[in-house]
């Protein structure tokens, strides 16, 4: 039962905005037409979060979280636009863009792993210092140099994005589903003290996760910058609200010890579809409110967030398998 709650929502959700938004198709071509270009547009916009919930599934999964993740982002992005948007930026900005990255995440994992500060406190104070240096980077200043870059802007379309996502979920999806060092991380995550007995190398099992979260973090700002024209030190803020309340949502158990990557992506576009429905029905019915439908998002995603947790809580999982899915 659980494993189709989660396509409902999201069906019923763009059946409702579709009906509010008041289209009107002709012929099915119409539908398909509009359709298409929806999904296109749904799929380009949500990829940096798309990407960014992968690694988080994983590190919830360890039952760990990473409040940085938007800051992280948002400080990649700083790093790579302080150059020139030339053909230069593919073997200079990108490159240390992805070193950053991978030492941004190596800082959050060695200390959980190494120094043993709780998963919450260490990536909420890198989350502090991450937006921090976002601002020592760019000051007050906003820069767009990456529509300059030959073919950069390609990943921030329909076909990069999809080819990320693919590559992404499907691709590394599999490796993990498959893996054992998925069994390795779950068992951390549902009991660290039976898999250290185990013999699983525990420290180095986190410092790896939050590593490769930095990896995802690197392909999200690739994403976000090829698709928007600027950056600026406050870009991105509240995004890992979204991404830690879409990995929820899609069942990954924040005790640890299960996760699902399939209900990840499912997550991510309900928490887009609904963000998209209110900018899109901001003149549906505004007159009689005192306020704007735009400003129910956040507070719809903390329902959202409660609501899986309790979901993930009281439903039973997939019976085929009780740990991952």
């Amino acid at each position: 039962m659980k494993q189709f709650i989660l396509p409902a929502i999201l069906i019923s959700e763009i059946i409702f905005f579709t009906w509010i938004g008041d289209y009107t198709f002709k012929s099915p071509e119409d539908f398909l037409r509009y359709f298409q270009s929806y999904s296109a547009d749904l799929l380009t916009q949500s990829a940096p979060v798309l990407l960014a919930a992968f690694g988080m599934t994983l590190i919830l999964a360890t039952a760990g979280i990473d409040l940085s993740i938007a800051s992280m982002i948002a400080l990649i992005s700083c790093v790579m636009s302080s150059f020139d948007g030339d053909v230069s930026f593919w073997w200079k900005a990108v490159p240390l863009g992805l070193l950053v990255a991978l030492v941004l995440g190596l800082t959050n994992g060695s200390l959980i792993a190494v120094l043993d500060v709780p998963p919450i406190i260490a990536t909420l104070g890198t989350m502090i210092l991450f937006r921090g240096l976002c601002f020592t980077v760019m000051g007050d200043l906003e820069k767009s140099p990456f529509f300059d870059v030959p073919g950069y802007e390609w990943f921030g379309r329909f076909p990069g994005a999809l080819l990320l996502i693919s590559l992404v979920y499907l691709g590394l999806g599999a490796g993990y589903h498959y893996s054992r060092k998925k069994r390795e991380l779950l068992m951390i995550g549902g009991n660290p003290i039976a898999a250290r007995y185990a013999g699983i190398p525990v420290d180095r099992r986190l410092i790896q996760v939050y590593v490769f979260s930095g990896f995802m973090a690197f392909l999200s700002a690739v994403c976000f910058t090829a698709r928007n024209s600027s950056v600026s030190g406050s870009s991105l803020t509240g995004m890992e609200l979204q991404v830690i309340a879409a990995v929820i949502l899609g069942g990954t158990r924040v005790q640890g010890g299960y996760s699902s990557l399939s209900g990840t992506f499912f997550g991510v576009f309900i928490i887009a579809v609904l963000d998209e429905g209110l900018r899109g029905a901001a003149g549906w019915g505004e007159e009689n409110l005192p306020f704007k439908l735009s400003y129910l998002q956040y507070v719809l995603i903390g329902i959202i967030l409660i609501g899986g947790v309790w979901m993930n809580t009281h439903l039973p999982f997939p019976k085929k398998n009780a740990k991952s899915s």
